[in-house]
């Protein structure tokens, strides 16, 4: 029987049944046993279903070769498919299986073949079936829906997936088809989140071509997602390291006893003529322990390596006009605030100032202006730069209101569905939505002269690029031998080779696999809202719009943040949408506004801000200014499978002043909640005293030998963000207001006996306060050869007040 090893992971191919089987090295607890293929395609209009089994199949002598993701050693399976029924001929499978010298994964893929003289349309390959499957009871036993698992009769028996020899509470980690969509955990007795809103929603929110799910317990991931024990802490990556052919998806049941996986490639219908083949992109599968530091690094890095993804070294920092202004903002809005940030640029250094949707004739006519904007695009984009800052665009070049001049003009441009209907991309502005067809040759001309005329005529270098799913919706195209994923990749590299190399591209409601390796940025969860939970029209709805997880507001924003932290610095940079801290105008409460602030200064992401910076409190302003700079780092949530709000994230953290921990403690209960959190739980050592350092509240404390951290009545979505350091002997840095992280900005650290030098390296004007842990009571402090006197606040620790003009000097003798 052919197999393949590594020092992680054993495999093992049966040709005469088609199936496979992985074990890991070094553990018995999970393993894949049997897991078969399957395929859905139709001949002559007839469907057709072929189950895994191969017909003289024949294994060659596995190979070294060297790729993307290192060198491998690849196992090559030659085979067909029974004859399709009623139809001549049949399928030609080649099967590939590849392990890498070093690292804890497998990957496949699936190439088929058209033996037949007639075309086959393919409309989905599965690469992984094991466990049992998803039945629905009463309907036929159409191939595709049974492939889906949307079918008819029970299916073959398909091997066995286990996590741990003793059942255990079972979850999974589901990430959304593209930015908006609700990436999380999901447990055993819980449903797949859907949406009220139908035909007016789902375009702008799901994959139309994943299985919409609704059982108890079952579940789907797009690209990749995560089946794990809770109890044992073990758990299985599967998913796809690219989506250049297709999309993907992930489909679960979480029987304790019995789960069953499959994974599919989303072919689409796409015709498969007499002698041409079609190659699946890479599967992954991945054992690995759910308490890891980092547990998706191995899965993250490989879809990394297999797209070249873009990660720019600076991340962008900046104001966009939609969350205060939306649709309504002027010429004369963007100009104040424009004034506002250059006024406050040496205290609160932002780098560019983008206008959001409002300033075009109409979404789908974007080479006209309003006449709320009378000087135009080139005109604002040149006084930007005047006046210091980088000027970004939104743009939405796929999606194109009903009501366009665009669309009267070139009705044969767009995507159609059935007998010829315009394909529905969402209900939006108020109006029906439509999308562009990428593969439309003057399509895609008219996009790169208007990615083109965006960068280099009106001057834009910052591009916000919203709607793009619309390029993705199940249609019919121009060119029909597209997948909708190659469609995708399509649309988004037409976009790139007219931005060129240096433009900053920000995807927004974009699938999320075709867009590495093209985007800097990434939106990676639903827009941000003045509003807690999702609101609309009335509060009278807003019972109805709780559950809604992919609609816009803050809770929403908050938790796909978290979710995908592990896509940050990998595949790009994350986007975590806007800061939003006035306090007009809005329904946050402070609490609410802390959450935000922390979870996005945690994020490392992308930093934006969005209110009127005209009219905001010099108390709101105190609360932007520590969260730079930015960190690039993100914070971890060692729950990330517990629950659907993760509420303990932790970033550890190194530099001149020592090793310490930063924590985000949050309740997102609606209301007050008791916190209680042993030491280990945040991966330090319970045997020494630290000090712990609230940032929002200004106050530190200190913790003996074995005692938790605790916070009493936590008020409902608040949060308290706290660094906490071993105490140990000679000097240390306590706690900080200069910066959320209580330490990062301390640049150098030269301590003595009797004395402490070090640098503070801020990059912006700043007054706060310094609280150090001294060996004796200092007896002289100079700040920037200024004489400074200490504050004795209790315990060895005395406090230091004083103004950082971008950078600071700091002696200290005791």
């Amino acid at each position: 029987m052919p197999s393949l090893s590594n020092p992680h992971l054993h495999f093992s191919f049966d040709p005469n049944s088609g199936r496979w089987t992985l074990y890991p090295r070094k553990q018995e607890s999970p393993y894949l046993e049997d897991v078969r293929f399957a395929a859905a395609y139709s001949a002559q209009g007839r469907p057709a279903f072929w189950n895994g089994v191969l017909v003289d199949a024949r294994a060659e002598r596995s190979v070294q070769i060297d790729s993307a993701q290192g060198h491998l050693t690849l196992l090559k399976v030659r085979g067909g498919a029974p004859p399709v029924q009623k139809a001549a001929g049949s399928l030609r499978l080649d099967l590939e299986f590849a392990l890498p010298d070093d690292r804890p994964f497998l990957l496949w893929r699936v190439t088929v073949g058209n033996l037949s003289a007639q075309p086959l349309a393919l409309e989905a390959i599965d690469l992984a079936v094991v466990g049992p499957q998803p039945v629905r009871r009463g309907q036929g036993a159409n191939p595709l829906q049974l492939l889906l698992g949307l079918g008819g009769g029970p299916e073959a028996p398909s091997g066995a997936l286990r996590l741990h020899p003793s059942p255990g509470r079972l979850a999974f980690f589901s990430n959304g088809y593209q930015s908006w969509t609700f990436a999380g955990a999901l447990h055993a007795g819980m449903r797949q989140p859907s949406s009220h809103f139908g035909p007016l929603g789902e375009p702008k929110r799901v994959n139309l071509r994943t299985p919409n799910v609704r059982g108890r317990g079952h579940f789907v991931g797009d690209m990749f997602g995560v089946m794990g024990d809770r109890d044992h802490r073990t758990g299985i990556v599967a998913g796809f390291i690219s989506q250049r052919e297709q999309f993907g998806h992930v489909a679960v049941v979480l029987n304790s006893l019995s789960p069953s996986l499959r994974m599919t490639a989303q072919c689409d219908g796409v015709t498969l003529s007499p002698g041409e083949e079609r190659a699946t992109d890479w599967a992954y599968l991945q054992f690995i322990a759910l308490d890891d530091p980092d547990p998706l690094a191995e899965y993250v890095g490989a879809v990394a390596r297999e797209n070249n993804a873009r990660v720019p070294a600076h991340t962008p920092v900046g104001w966009c006009s939609w969350y205060y202004y939306f649709d309504k903002v002027t010429e004369q809005d963007l100009t104040g605030n424009l004034e506002a940030v250059v006024k406050e640029r040496e205290r609160l250094p932002l780098d560019f100032v983008q206008l959001d949707d409002g300033y075009q004739a109409q979404v789908g006519d974007w080479f006209e202006t309003n006449g709320k904007f009378p000087h135009g695009l080139t005109w604002l984009a040149q006084h930007i730069r005047e006046r210091g800052h980088t000027p970004g665009l939104w743009l939405a070049p796929y999606i194109v209101r009903s009501d366009a001049r665009l669309l009267r003009e070139h009705p044969n441009w767009f995507l159609r569905a059935t007998w010829g209907r315009l394909a529905n991309a969402g209900y939006n502005w108020f109006r029906w939505c439509y999308g562009l067809d990428p593969t439309h040759p003057e399509v895609r001309e008219h996009i790169r002269r208007l990615i083109n005329t965006a960068v280099n005529e009106w001057g834009f270098p910052y591009l916000k690029l919203d709607f793009l799913y619309a390029a993705a919706l199940p249609a019919k195209r121009h060119d029909a031998t597209l997948t909708r994923a190659q469609a995708m990749r399509l649309a988004l590299g037409d976009i790139r080779e007219a931005a060129g190399p240096d433009t900053f591209l920000l995807g927004c409601g974009c699938p999320l696999g075709p867009a590495v390796g093209i985007v800097d940025g990434m939106r990676v969860g639903t827009d941000v809202a003045p509003d807690w939970e999702p609101q609309l029209f009335t509060p009278m709805l807003a019972p109805l719009l709780k559950s809604e997880t992919d609609f816009v507001s803050t809770r929403n924003a908050i938790r796909n943040t978290i979710a995908r932290a592990p896509l940050h610095r990998r595949w790009w940079l994350n986007d975590p949408d806007c800061l939003l801290v006035r306090d007009n105008d809005t329904r946050l409460t402070e609490a609410e506004v802390r959450s935000l602030a922390t979870v996005i200064a945690l994020s490392g992401g992308m930093f934006l801000l969005s209110d009127d910076m005209t009219r905001l409190s010099v108390v709101r302003r105190r609360s932007i200014a520590p969260l730079l700079p930015v960190l690039n780092v993100s914070a971890r949530a060692a729950d990330w499978v517990d629950g659907l709000m993760p509420d303990t994230l932790t970033l550890p953290l190194s530099g001149p002043a020592g090793e310490w921990l930063v924590a985000g403690i949050f309740n997102w209960d609606d209301a007050p909640r008791d916190r209680t959190l042993d030491l280990k739980t945040l991966g330090l050592a319970s045997d020494g005293d630290y000090f712990v350092a609230d940032f929002w509240e200004g106050a530190h404390s200190t913790l003996t030998v074995g005692q938790p951290l605790a916070f009493k009545a936590l008020p409902p979505h608040s949060t308290h963000l706290v660094a906490i350091r071993r105490i140990r002997p000679g000097p240390l840095l306590v706690a900080s207001s200069f910066h959320f992280s209580q330490g990062a900005e301390i640049g150098a650290w030269d301590a003595c006996e009797r004395e402490l030098r070090f640098k503070i390296e801020l990059g912006r004007v700043d007054d706060g306060e310094l609280r150090l842990a001294l060996p004796a009571a200092p007896q002289r402090v100079v700040v920037n050869g200024q004489a400074l006197t200490a504050r004795d606040v209790g315990g060895g620790v005395h406090s230091l007040q004083f103004n950082v003009p971008r950078a600071a000097e700091v002696e200290v003798n005791w």
